[in-house]
């Protein structure tokens, strides 16, 4: 386990990414349900902790936790920052997604998604490394207003549902801040499960963004000046 927020140290923005650190965030991560793992789960932990002191990260979308500890628990070893999840924590999502959540929740025993939720952030020692916005992206978005430093797109992947949460949080990144869409990897997708790969087709483009590569399923890019 990583220190507190009150013990653990600063770090400075050019910290490499030491892998016995990233390869503890994973484990944190890899006991919870969820799609990020691999390459692109080490690549979001990276994208984590090399973002800067006091970063700003919200992850839009996060289920039971999975993608949630491995941002915070990136920005524990690093000693500052904060991890914004919004997410209704109803199950809800695209009609592709919605059966897997439940069956996933059900398995668990018919507890809430916010209870799972809170208790994984808990056993993995990260909870006051997040702060939950619990709301539909569109409604959380409306009262942000803070620039962002790292936002993280996992929620619901309809096209209307990316579009929507694509254009009410990417307003707030930075400029050379780091933005990830999950499951936007070029590959054939069931009808109404595309939204985030069409984002990144119409959206995630030069000159808008630079330094665009594709982690497993997910695209990283860096917002151009």
């Amino acid at each position: 386990m990583f220190l507190s927020k009150d013990e653990a140290p600063e770090r400075t923005r050019s910290l490499p990414a030491d892998r016995e650190v990233i390869k503890r965030c994973l484990h944190l991560s890899e006991r919870i349900p969820g799609w990020t793992r691999g390459e692109e789960a080490e690549a979001l932990v990276e994208a984590s902790l090399l973002s800067p002191d006091d970063a700003v990260i919200v992850e839009v979308g996060s289920f039971l936790g999975c993608g949630t500890i491995l941002l915070a628990s990136a920005r524990q070893f690093r000693g500052s920052g904060r991890v914004h999840c919004v997410d209704p924590f109803d199950a809800s999502g695209d009609a592709v997604s919605v059966p897997h959540y439940q069956a996933i929740l059900l398995a668990l025993w018919g507890r809430s998604q916010r209870e799972h939720f809170d208790d994984n952030l808990a056993t993995a020692g990260v909870s006051q490394w997040v702060e939950v916005h619990q709301g539909l992206a569109d409604r959380v978005a409306k009262v942000w207003a803070t620039p962002i430093d790292l936002l993280f797109l996992d929620a619901d992947q309809s096209p209307e549902g990316a579009r929507i949460a694509y254009d009410s949080w990417s307003p707030w990144l930075k400029t050379d801040g780091v933005i990830a869409v999950h499951n936007s990897g070029d590959r054939e997708y069931e009808s109404g499960h595309e939204g985030c790969r069409l984002v990144v087709e119409q959206d995630i483009i030069a000159p808008s963004y630079r330094d665009i590569r594709c982690v497993g399923s997910t695209t990283f890019a860096r917002r151009a000046a």
